[in-house]
């Protein structure tokens, strides 16, 4: 019996600590500030055209999950999101410069599920991403 419970409370530790994890590694009591310098930094890739395939690669494994196909905030793993997924199309997010969105990108975004993408997507790529993020401007709808 003393076995059955030991199994019983140690299946009740992990259920705690599975489910409070989100909730620990999300919640930050200041809101991210973005440094002056990365506000004025410029996309060193001019030519989206020609980056764009590549770009909606990156953004469709990296980025769909949250923000979704067209970068509504709806993807599939939006409903766990708190707050949702920001919408790529809007005009709060087009009218970041490209430097801040390279750095919420590169650090991700406190009070918010967005990670940082720094270890995972190069520069190179995470410049791209910008260009793609652009694209969606144009896709309101």
């Amino acid at each position: 019996m003393k076995k059955e419970n030991r199994i019983r409370a140690a299946v009740i530790v992990l259920l705690v600590l599975i489910f409070s994890t989100p909730t620990i590694l999300f919640s930050q009591t200041e809101e991210r500030v973005i440094p002056e310098n990365a506000k004025s930094m410029s996309n060193p890739l001019k030519d989206s055209m020609q980056f764009l395939p590549e770009a909606k690669t990156i953004y469709k494994s990296k980025c769909t999950p949250c923000h979704g196909k067209k970068g509504k905030g709806d993807g599939p793993s939006a409903y766990t999101c708190d707050p949702k997924p920001a919408d790529h199309s809007s005009d709060f997010v087009q009218n970041r410069t490209d430097g801040e969105l390279f750095w919420l990108i590169s650090n991700g975004h406190t009070q918010t599920p967005m990670v940082s993408f720094k270890k995972t997507v190069n520069a190179n790529e995470r410049w791209k991403l910008i260009l793609y993020i652009r694209s969606l401007a144009a896709k309101k709808s």
